[in-house]
């Protein structure tokens, strides 16, 4: 039997901590229904904060110069949620008020890089685990380019990457298409152009999501007609 296919669009940030979530418990819900369903992915870029400058700064100072000091008290709340559920979805969360948040440009065009050799999937994953878990910088050109050899992209590829043009118009053009089509927040999730899933969902949810969009042909009832069958009968 011939599975359905379903394409999921994954807009994300490497900077936001429940898209890694909702793409690990994204994963987590294709192992589960593999037998069931095709599934195209694809990362799309999404800056949270593209004016982040090049330097970086601390997570505690991005958020007071952000939202206010007042702000610090609700972080440290999402952060216990986070570390907790991370942890159910086999994510190690190291939250610090000094681990840096970094400009993502760079990681998205990385990103974009990965999807055109085929590894996307596993640049992503590492970008995120290499932020969250190692408190690595997100913006060192050294770093990236390390995480991407590691993870399946040519050395070749990557020699002078950051340094040229490739992959800027590219990660542009999705961060225009996504807010052209009113997404206002990551993650965001579209599933066969059409649909629209918002936030770090259960992988449970998305299970449901698949059952209930899942392209099934429906039969039209007509009078019987001659035709051949996979077993070699006409």
């Amino acid at each position: 039997m011939t599975k359905q296919k379903i394409k999921i669009d994954i807009f994300s940030d490497i900077n936001c901590p429940w898209c890694y979530l909702g793409e690990r418990r994204l994963k987590n819900a294709l192992e589960a229904a593999e037998s069931k369903y095709d599934f195209d992915v694809n990362f799309k870029a999404y800056e949270l904060n593209p004016n982040i400058p090049q330097e970086g700064t601390t997570r505690e100072e991005y958020f007071k110069k952000n939202f206010g000091a007042a702000k610090m008290a609700q972080v440290a709340v999402m952060d216990e949620r986070l570390t907790t559920d991370g942890a159910t979805a086999g994510i190690q969360f190291n939250f610090k008020p000094d681990m840096p948040v970094n400009n993502t440009f760079n990681g998205h065009r990385l990103i974009w890089l990965a999807g055109e050799l085929g590894v996307q999937e596993q640049v992503a994953s590492a970008l995120f685990k290499a932020n969250f878990t190692d408190g690595r910088n997100m913006n060192d050109t050294a770093e990236l380019t390390k995480i991407g050899i590691e993870n399946g992209i040519p050395a070749e590829k990557l020699e002078g990457f950051f340094e040229s043009d490739l992959g800027k118009k590219e990660v542009r053009e999705m961060e225009n298409f996504a807010q052209s089509a009113g997404i206002s927040g990551v993650p965001a999730f579209v599933i066969n152009d059409q649909y629209l899933v918002s936030g770090a969902q259960p992988s449970d949810t998305f299970l449901n999501v698949f059952q209930q969009i899942a392209p099934a042909l429906q039969e039209i009832k007509t009078e019987d007609g001659d035709s051949c069958s996979i077993d070699g009968n006409c």
